[in-house]
Formats: structure tokens, sequence, C-alpha cells
């Protein structure tokens, strides 16, 4: 995973409860705001410089959904928790992009944050992405770190009068977005469960240059969507559970549909955790039955040289008077004897099965 400069939970040491500090990604772009604005009748998008500009939409007897790409500039965050009444505490929350995922509501409106993850620079790097919801009686304010299309999909058909949500209030709306981010889970779990793969293939088949860096990356990996899917799953278990009241209760079947999607997708996580568990004592083990037997050959050419190392040692010391040193037939033998001593250790071994 690609390192990159953060500004850290520390940064709000000794501030006052509830006052936005951008914590995540350093960003220096632009923030850009889009306001759809939709009845069972009609539907229109419309590009805004300034959050004020949503105020006459506000009054009129339609639904908003307001989109705004950015989080880092805390005074446009000031200036929407102003004109939507929102609670100090949530705005800090929206700012803080290490938050985990959670439910709640506060005053009038409902809360909602989670993660969304999406692998870039050919699906090599894990890019993991805060997003922030917030639902009230006839609006609907969602937030990302970076410009991105995610919505594109339900913003298409809003606007093409195909989606359910045009007569229906806010929270159909609210379930349509987690769902769309839900569902992408999958995709980026995917992809992960290809590297797996690869790396499962590259490990049985005992290929060269295998990297463990990247087994350790995809474990960290893994345990980084459980961070996120299990609070996720939590905050889904309050809505169904009906401790909202500002969710019909027809709306909640299909957050229950969300929710069985998490559990799958934690049940996938924790079978591709085990696997790479399962690869890496593989690795571990291959590496060390290849030292074993590398230490097995070397130890069985020490020993067959041994009996010759000590006859040439016991012939190379500087005496005066050697018995076989004036025989004619001295050095023949010394080397009959190396010869025996070597086959003898051979067929040995071999009887052994030792190589």
């Amino acid at each position: 995973m690609k390192k990159k400069n953060h500004k850290r939970l520390s940064k709000k040491a000794g501030l006052p409860p509830g006052t936005p500090v951008h914590i995540g990604r350093e960003n220096n772009s632009d923030i850009n705001i889009e306001l759809l604005v939709y009845s069972e009748e009609s539907a229109e998008l419309i590009k805004l410089s300034n959050i004020s500009e949503c105020k006459p939409f506000l009054a009129e007897n339609k639904i908003c959904w307001i989109h705004i790409d950015g989080v880092h500039n805390t005074t446009i965050l000031e200036d929407v928790g102003e004109i939507f009444n929102i609670h100090p505490l949530v705005l800090e929350d929206i700012a803080n992009t290490q938050h985990r995922p959670k439910y709640e509501e506060v005053g009038k409106n409902m809360f909602f944050t989670l993660k969304h993850f999406e692998y870039e620079q050919n699906d090599m790097v894990l890019d993991i992405e805060q997003l922030s919801i917030v639902v009230g009686a006839n609006y609907i304010l969602t937030f990302r770190e970076k410009p991105g299309d995610l919505y594109a999909k339900i913003r298409e058909r809003l606007l093409n009068g195909l989606s359910k949500a045009r007569s229906r209030k806010t929270d159909y709306l609210f379930y349509l977005l987690v769902d769309t981010i839900v569902d992408s889970y999958y995709e980026a779990i995917e992809k992960l469960e290809d590297k797996i793969e690869d790396m499962e293939e590259e490990v049985i088949d005992d290929k060269k240059g295998f990297d463990l860096h990247s087994l350790q990356l995809a474990r960290r990996e893994l345990i980084l969507f459980l961070k996120a899917v299990f609070p996720l799953r939590e905050s889904l278990g309050k809505i169904i559970r009906r401790e909202s009241t500002q969710i019909d209760d027809a709306t909640i079947v299909f957050f229950s549909d969300v929710y069985d999607h998490t559990i799958h997708i934690i049940e996938t996580i924790e079978t591709q955790r085990d696997i790479l568990s399962g690869l890496l004592d593989i690795f571990l083990s291959a590496n060390s039955n290849k030292m074993n037997s590398v230490m097995k050959v070397l130890t069985i050419i020490a020993t067959i040289f041994i009996p010759i190392t000590f006859l040439a040692g016991v012939y190379g010391m500087n005496f005066k008077f050697f018995p076989e040193l004036g025989w004619e037939y001295g050095y023949a033998i010394f080397w009959l004897i190396c010869l025996i001593s070597v086959g003898t250790m051979i067929y040995y071994f071999k009887r052994q099965k030792w190589f």
C-alpha cells in the first residue's frame, strides 16, 4: 500500500469538542458541489459554486440530493452545518476520514459513514476513502474525500425517471447509496482474490522469485477490509432492528438485504485470510525443506571425506619414520583404502535412502 502524507488524530488535541479538523490525506483540490433536485414528476442536476445556492430549492416540495467532493475544506463543512442544522460532532466525524464506520441519529438527521475500497495502478495499490451521508426529511447530503463518480448510475436513473426513489422519501435514496457502496466491495475483493490465487499458484508450483512482501501486503489489505465491514454490519444491524424512527418499514426490508451482503463479504474475507495463512505456512515449510535438503547433501559430502581427510592428515605428518613410506605399493594401497571407504559409505547411505 502506497505511503501518503496524513494528518494525524493528534491534530485535534486540546481543541473544543465538535471542532471540524480535517484528518486524513493532504488534499488541495477544489471543492465540487452538485445538487440533484427531484420529485415524482421531474429531476434536475445543478452545479453549485457555493453551498448557500441550494437554499431556494430546500423550500420547494421536492427532495434535494447535495453531493460534495472534498472534506478538507472545513469552512465548507461549517457552512453546511449552519444551513442544514447539523450537529458539530457530526461535522467533526465527517472531517475525520479515519473514523470507523457508524450510524447514528442526531436531532432530526441520520448520519452514516463507511469506507470505499478501490484498486489503483494496475490493481496493485488499494485506495481507501471515507464516505459520509447525512439524511434529513427532504434532503440528503453525501461527502467524498476526492472527486469521483461513484453514484453515477443512481444519478442517471433518477434523471431518467427509472428509479423508485423518485416516488419515495429520502430513506430509499439512503438505501440506494449504501447498497451501491457495499456492492463495490465485491469488485475490490474479487481483485484481491485474483492476487491471492496467483500467489497460491506460485507457492504450490515452487516458482522462484516469489515475493513474500506481496503476501504480507495482501494480509494487511484483508485486515483493513475487516476493520471496515465489521462496524458497517453493526450499523446496518441498528437500522434493521428498527432503532431508527426515520426509516419506513418497507425500506428496512432492503437494508436487511444489504446486511446479508456484509455477512457474505465478511465470510469471504475470513476465508481468504485463512488461505493466506496457509500459504505462508506452505512457503515457510518449503523453504525449510529446501534448506534441509541442502544441508543433507553437504553433510553426506563432508561425511564421505572425513576418513580420507584422516588418512591424508596422518600421512601428511612430518615424522621421519613411517613404515609405509618406503613400501613400493604404499601409494596404491592408500588410494585403494580411500576408494573402499567412499564406496562403503555411499552404499550405506543408499541403503538408508538418504539420497
